[in-house]
């Protein structure tokens, strides 16, 4: 029987947060129901189909040969890179067929675990993107034999990094507009809130899938222990520099202390940048596939919602079938966060009600 890393319901605040405080990262379990992670995986499906070539229930389709080349072999990250001010047509990313993966974004429950670890009502959401990764064993033979093993499937082995540089604190913009008006010393300058990545589960991930790991608890204290250690040598470096994505050297005696993270369907993961990561490969027989997001509070002007972008249309990103609630709106960046004294109006109107 698989086993996961602890997880805590969406009620147990005091215990997950405890937990994010502890090691840098929180598991939260039953996010997203049975059928919700059905329609993501189905939806991630529809896009290695799309040009005729990966049929989802046929393992012979699914070799490099067939595999689209916009899935990311380090991570598995399904499409261009999320970098929306250099994308020139929508339609290449997908998003405008992928309602459940719109539904995910505004899910209030995802919500509410960035909100309190964030202790910020008023955020915005990414606009990123699934991730993939094949079984490195696949049933191509009708016998009893032992699958083939296909290494040339499995990402990155021992990937480990940060989208947030330890040097001069930049963060990876996937997902938002970066905001031009900032330098980077003024984002050097004004660094101090908490910056968080996550991801939600569409599938149970035990560790022979792959999936997430990490150095728990190395945060706060040893991020910047290690970056006054490392400012003036590694730092240095012209491709570690200028960079928001930096790797951990591959001979770093943090690699000894890497833990996986398996994780159930439905589940999200919450991690603190400071945080090295990555994702280790898919040993196993089943797919595992996830949807990457992440939350930053309003006040927090280092990005912008990606739907500020303003030479695409609202209705550009959005499928037919699909429509923003009123979270939504407010976390796409469609409509503002009521004021304090908005808030205030309405709080009394729920009480007078």
């Amino acid at each position: 029987m698989a086993e996961y890393h602890p997880s805590y319901s969406i009620d147990d605040e005091e215990n997950y947060l405890a937990a994010f405080k502890r090691d840098g990262f929180v598991v939260i379990e039953n996010i997203l129901s049975d059928e919700e992670c059905a329609l993501s995986c189905g939806e991630i499906w529809d896009y290695l189909e799309r040009d005729g070539k990966v049929k989802r229930d046929n393992p012979l389709t699914w070799g490099n040969e067939n595999w689209p080349r916009e899935v990311c072999r380090n991570g598995g990250f399904v499409g261009r890179f999320p970098f929306w001010k250099r994308m020139k047509k929508l339609d290449q990313t997908s998003l405008n067929k992928q309602p459940q993966s719109w539904r995910n974004r505004e899910n209030p429950l995802v919500y509410k675990a960035f909100s309190r670890i964030l202790s910020e009502e008023k955020l915005w959401v990414s606009i990123d993107r699934y991730g993939v990764m094949r079984p490195a064993r696949v049933a191509h033979k009708t016998n009893d034999e032992e699958p083939d093993e296909r290494d040339d499937w499995k990402t990155k082995a021992e990937w480990l990094h940060w989208d947030l540089s330890p040097f001069h604190f930049g963060t990876s913009a996937a997902g938002f507009l970066p905001n031009e008006n900032l330098s980077v010393d003024q984002v050097h300058k004004s660094y101090g809130s908490l910056r968080l990545q996550g991801l939600i589960t569409l599938r149970d991930c035990p560790v022979e899938s792959g999936g997430f790991h990490c150095v728990p608890g190395f945060t706060d204290e040893r991020f910047f222990k290690w970056a006054n250690e490392h400012r003036d040598t590694y730092g240095t470096l012209p491709e570690i520099a200028s960079r928001n994505f930096i790797e951990v050297p591959h001979d770093d005696e943090m690699r000894k202390e890497i833990k996986q993270v398996p994780m159930k369907a439905g589940s999200l993961l919450i991690w603190n940048s400071q945080l090295p990561h990555g994702n280790f490969p898919n040993d196993g027989y089943d797919f595992r596939m996830v949807q990457y997001l992440k939350m930053i509070p309003v006040k927090d002007r280092e990005f912008l919602p990606a739907m500020k972008l303003e030479k695409f249309d609202k209705s550009e990103w959005f499928p037919a079938e699909y429509s923003p609630s009123a979270l939504g709106k407010m976390l796409f960046g469609m409509e503002d966060w009521p004021s304090s004294g908005q808030e205030e109006n309405e709080s009394k109107k729920q009480r007078e009600s």
